[in-house]
């Protein structure tokens, strides 16, 4: 089934690229070129869970992405307030904060998550626990929480 995915989602972006319906030789080839991908893709194993994941996991994606979007325009918020008064405190500080994601999928999303909520780094990537650069106290206490990582599990689909 993912390989009937990512051939049509191959399709698709011929389509978009070449725009070229009705010129039959570009048919032909286009799916020919389609066809090799789809086999070397498939005697080097790129095709697996991770770099197409079920519809289930799209559809929590559905529900976490506003959740990130969210999370973003908070953290900007702080940021540009703390940029702008300068009686704001900024408390630069690394934090190690543990994790205990089920999947690299799950791992990588909730690293480049924290990483996208500006005052926030990651910086490296332990067994169980993240290295954090964040700006203020309060963002490294944001990622201690944990909340963000509840979301990252209900999005991998280890809490209900």
């Amino acid at each position: 089934m993912r390989y009937l995915i990512f051939v049509v989602l191959l399709a698709g972006f011929f389509g978009l690229l070449s725009g070229q319906f009705h010129n039959g030789f570009l048919m032909v080839v286009g799916a020919l070129c389609i066809a090799l991908i789809a086999l070397i893709s498939a005697r080097m194993a790129l095709v697996d869970e991770e770099s197409y994941p079920d519809l289930g996991t799209w559809v929590r994606m559905s529900l976490y992405v506003p959740y990130l979007f969210w999370q973003i325009v908070l953290s900007n918020w702080d940021v540009f307030k703390r940029v702008w008064d300068p009686a704001l405190p900024v408390s630069p500080q690394l934090v190690r904060a543990p994790f205990s994601t089920r999947t690299a999928f799950g791992t990588v999303t909730f690293a480049n998550s924290i990483t996208l909520t500006p005052g926030t780094v990651t910086i490296e990537v332990l067994e169980g626990e993240f290295l954090i650069h964040a700006l203020t106290t309060e963002a490294a206490d944001g990622v201690k929480d944990g909340s963000m990582e509840a979301q990252v599990k209900r999005l991998e689909g280890a809490i209900k």
